[in-house]
């Protein structure tokens, strides 16, 4: 039987291949039957719509449950079968209607697994880090091979590579050890929307730099969206666009790996501050067009603006909240997450059909306004060991 970080770990390491297999050959697959850009739009969008609305419910539910593991399951569960039907969707209705069954679930009970895996390391003494760490280092390699399985075996394969993906992930969490505190008092949290407990945990001081990790995190959004075009457009070849997208990525493990040592040494919310502060900077180099050697440097930054300011919410949130409302909170900060994600996408694209790379300026001020947050938040209330 796998010990507790080593199930956990293989959680991480397989559940985010269906994303790395969408990523990879989604747009190409739905083009290839007739979709339109607008409807491939709507198929990408509507689940994010359903987690932003939906996802504080879900974790209300797993607050609820005996144990997270049961509503991990069901969502990776419900996700699996529905993508076996992938292959049968003809047209646009069907697709979209598939393709939300598929993503929406797993998306609802994500945050629950980042919930659930931060207090089952605190109990069992290994870092969160480095299993979220594992990953980053399954999607990377599930770009890779999807690209030369695809090229190989034809079109074809995405549905089955996707639905086996799937079927991998939900596979590795019914190989989750029990995630609850069986010995732990329970009390069932209380109230409509958020529960009472939530709202006393988020005070403003804990709540600005949740929302400014939230609007640091849908800044790289944008990168996800825009960099190959703005590289494609800045004459950078595939292949230099791909090893520079690989390059954040590997940097952003690099620094999972280490986060042990990064998370004892600094406060949650300095961690996020340094955060703001190189996104202001990676996000102001993008404006001047830079050669491949500074842009390089600028994706090695994302060790700092994606990491810390994501791990360090997921930690700050964790010492600030009770186990009773643990997955409850972790959903309120996914929600921010996918809301601030749609509305600065969005926002980014309609004003980078106007003025080109110089929108990335907007994403300069909102890292500001992220660091400003931090700040305050500093100012209301020192830093302690738990941020």
């Amino acid at each position: 039987m796998a010990t507790p970080e080593l199930a956990a770990t293989r959680y991480y390491a397989l559940t985010f291949l269906p994303a790395a297999v969408t990523v990879t050959y989604l747009p190409i697959w739905l083009n290839e039957r007739g979709i339109t850009d607008a409807q491939i739009g709507l198929i990408n969008t509507l689940p994010m719509l359903g987690m932003l609305l939906f996802s504080v419910l879900a974790g209300r539910l797993a607050d609820r449950a005996s144990d997270w593991k049961q509503a991990i399951m069901i969502g990776t569960g419900v996700a699996a079968a529905s993508s076996l039907l992938l292959g049968f969707a003809e047209g646009f209705w069907a697709i979209l209607l598939v393709w939300t069954m598929t993503n929406l679930p797993a998306g609802l009970v994500s945050p629950v697994a980042d919930a659930a895996t931060l207090r089952l390391a605190a109990r069992a003494g290994f870092s969160f880090g480095t299993t979220r760490a594992w990953g980053t280092v399954g999607f990377l390699s599930m770009c890779f091979a999807t690209g030369y399985l695809i090229l190989w075996l034809g079109a074809g394969a995405f549905v089955w590579l996707f639905a086996t993906a799937c079927a991998l992930r939900f596979w590795a969490a019914t190989g989750l050890p029990r995630l609850r505190d069986a010995e732990r008092p329970r009390t069932n949290p209380t109230g409509r929307l958020l529960s009472r407990e939530a709202i006393e945990a988020f005070r403003p001081w804990v709540l600005l730099p949740v929302i400014a990790g939230a609007i640091l995190f849908g800044n790289h959004m944008v990168m996800n969206a825009f960099s190959s075009l703005v590289w494609k457009q800045q004459g950078l070849s595939e292949p230099a666009i791909g090893a520079l997208i690989a390059l954040g990525a590997a940097a952003e493990a690099v620094t999972m790996f280490a986060w042990k040592r990064i998370n004892t040494r600094f406060p949650a919310r300095v961690l996020i501050m340094f955060a703001a502060v190189a996104s202001i900077l990676r996000w102001a180099g993008m404006t001047f067009s830079p050669p491949l050697g500074v842009l390089v440097v600028m994706q090695l930054g994302q060790a700092l603006s994606f990491t810390f300011a994501y791990l360090g919410c997921l930690y700050f949130i964790n010492k600030r909240t009770d186990e009773n409302i643990s997955a409850e909170a972790q959903s309120l900060f996914g929600m921010m997450m996918q809301g601030f994600s749609i509305l600065i996408v969005a926002g980014f694209g309609a004003v980078f059909g106007i003025i080109g790379v110089q929108a990335f300026w907007a994403c300069v001020v909102l890292s500001l306004l992220a660091l400003a947050m931090v700040q305050i938040s500093l100012r209301m209330r020192g830093t302690d060991p738990a941020g």
